[in-house]
Formats: C-alpha cells, sequence, structure tokens
C-alpha cells in the first residue's frame, strides 16, 4: 500500500490558502453587497466579554439664575442597555471530495457568494426584528423623559397597506412625529417590502414633478424619499411569526422571536440610534480537510447581536387587526 497519500494532497493542485482566499472574498464581498444594515447602524466590535453596555443619559434640567441665590445642583439621570452576545452563527458546506471546489473557480465563486448572502440576510433580519420590537416598547424610566416610547402605528381598515395614500400617510405620521421630539427627518430611512415600495409608485405626490420635483422617477421604479426620509426597498422584512429564532435563547428570553401580531408591519422606520449592535467574531471564512471524518468542510461563521437602543425612534406601520 506504499504510495498512496496519507493527507488531502491528492485531491488537487491548488493551494489550500488561495482556494480559502478565493472562497471567503467571494463571501466577503456578497455580504458587503447584500447587507445593507451596516450602513444604517454601528456595529461595535467586542472583545474579551460577551457584554456590551450602552449608556443613556436623561434629559439636562435647565434653570435660572437669580441674584443673591446659590444655584441649585441637579444631577443628570443615566439609564444602559445591555446587549450579550452568545451565539455563532455558520454557513458550512461538507463534500468527501473537493476536486469540484478546487478544480473549478466558479464553484469557489458561487458557493461564496450563496453562503455571503443568506448571512447577510439573517444578518439584516436581525435588525430590523429589533426595530420592530423597539417600536412596541414604551419609554424607559427615570431619565427624565429624555426618550420616549416606540411608535407603531395600525392602519384603519383591512387593505390599507395596498392604498398608496393611506400608507404614505401613515409613515409620515410617524416622521412627523418623530420631527416633533426634535429628531430630523434626513437622519431616518424607511423600510418597506417591494410590494409596499410598488404601492407608494402610485402616490401621486411622491412621483409627480408638481409636488415632488426630483424625488421619482416611474420608467426607474424609484423612490427617494418620503417626508424627507430616505426610502429602501427590501424583502427582510418578516412577514409570519417567528419562533426558535436561531439567536434567541433563555439567556436574552427569545429577544429575536417575533408575535403575529409584531409581524404585521409593512414599514419600518429607523435611526441610526435606534438599535445598539456588536460582534465578537466578524465574518470569518474557513476551508479545512478532516481526517477522521475524510470530508471537507468549507465554513463562513460570525457571532453578532443587536438590541433596542431607543424605542422613540423606532416606528411601524402596521396592518389593520380585527
Amino acid at each position: 500500500m506504499s504510495g498512496i497519500p496519507t493527507d488531502s494532497s491528492h485531491l488537487s493542485d491548488v493551494d489550500t490558502d488561495l482556494i480559502l482566499d478565493e472562497y471567503g472574498g467571494e463571501v466577503e464581498s456578497q455580504f458587503a453587497k447584500s447587507s445593507i444594515m451596516r450602513e444604517f447602524a454601528k456595529v461595535r466590535k467586542v472583545m474579551g466579554t460577551d457584554t456590551v453596555v450602552n449608556n443613556r443619559v436623561g434629559r439636562t434640567q435647565l434653570q435660572a439664575i437669580t441674584p443673591g441665590v446659590r444655584p441649585e445642583g441637579k444631577s443628570t439621570a443615566f439609564g444602559k442597555v445591555a446587549l450579550t452576545i452568545d451565539t455563532v452563527i455558520l454557513a458550512r458546506d461538507n463534500r468527501s471530495m473537493l476536486n469540484e471546489l478546487q478544480i473549478h473557480f466558479d464553484a469557489r465563486m458561487e458557493l461564496g457568494q450563496d453562503h455571503g448572502k443568506e448571512i447577510g440576510k439573517f444578518f439584516d433580519e436581525a435588525f430590523i426584528i429589533q426595530c420592530i420590537k423597539g417600536s412596541h416598547q414604551a419609554a424607559p424610566t427615570g431619565l427624565n423623559s429624555a426618550i420616549g416610547a416606540g411608535k407603531a402605528v395600525e392602519l384603519l381598515a383591512a387593505n390599507d397597506e395596498l392604498d398608496a395614500d393611506k400608507l404614505a400617510g401613515a409613515i409620515q405620521d410617524i416622521i412627523v412625529d418623530m420631527e416633533e421630539e426634535d429628531i430630523p427627518a434626513e437622519e431616518l430611512v424607511v423600510f418597506v417590502r417591494p410590494s409596499q415600495y410598488k404601492v407608494l409608485k402610485d402616490n401621486d405626490k411622491l412621483m409627480s414633478r408638481d409636488y415632488a420635483a426630483g424625488n421619482g422617477d416611474y420608467a426607474k421604479g424609484l423612490i427617494y424619499e418620503i417626508e424627507g426620509a430616505r426610502i429602501v426597498k427590501t424583502a427582510r422584512i418578516p412577514t409570519a411569526a417567528i419562533t426558535g429564532h436561531r439567536l434567541s435563547n433563555a439567556n436574552n428570553g427569545n429577544a429575536y422571536d417575533l408575535t403575529a401580531e409584531e409581524s404585521d408591519a409593512v414599514a419600518i422606520i429607523m435611526h441610526p440610534k435606534s438599535l445598539m449592535a456588536g460582534e465578537t467574531i466578524p465574518l470569518t471564512s474557513d476551508v479545512w480537510f478532516n481526517r477522521e471524518e475524510k470530508q471537507w468542510f468549507i465554513d463562513s461563521f460570525l457571532a453578532f447581536g443587536v438590541t433596542v437602543n431607543r424605542p422613540d425612534v423606532c416606528g411601524t406601520v402596521n396592518k389593520y387587526r380585527a
């Protein structure tokens, strides 16, 4: 039996490091291309611990100086939000022989892109879920009313989400409510599913040059903003209840699961301060051979988490529930 290789070198003339670079590069490229949330939310590096804490500052109390009277000392209240990251998310493909992956660049490219796309979808969905939850939260206590409650608006009748004027009006109401609380509209982003984006294109005031010059291009199917907030269409808004989400566990109270009512959201309004996010393991790729199982494993994995930071800048327009 002499001469029979005892390692994996006989499977390909392509160096494993090269394979990993090509596969991993495609994963990262596709993740960066397909994930939209890093553009709208800051993701902190979490090292040396599994928990990150963000302090929420209460409202400063002003006072007038009275001649001859010593100004009173007033303390600004603080609160905090904690986020624990305790789950690794993995995309894995295993093969008994790696000839296809090693020999054909297209195979490495396609597999890497698929892993990157699926991870990107999962990443974005987690952020959207938390923004939905934030819109249903009450105002935090002990902060001198510095941070208000979330803004969840229910449409008034069945199928109102298919009416261009009613859908646009509900979104505008939430944005105006945030502006009344001194939140600039240009800092907000509105996420809608493609079907609701199509509905909004039928709103004359969003597309007509008489009302919104330069805001829309019907031929290209584009609307850029509503009430000063950017519009982004995405199919990553959940449409059904979620039980057993991969990031949910007993430690976080199944924080990423959605009830049927929460899954009624047809438009989501978010601010960069709406959420707090962190990652312990950034997106990482690996290609390795297991001698015991005589199989190749092609992995991409990351560990991250996200939670509500400020509910007052989380908004949702929800379907009517009889």
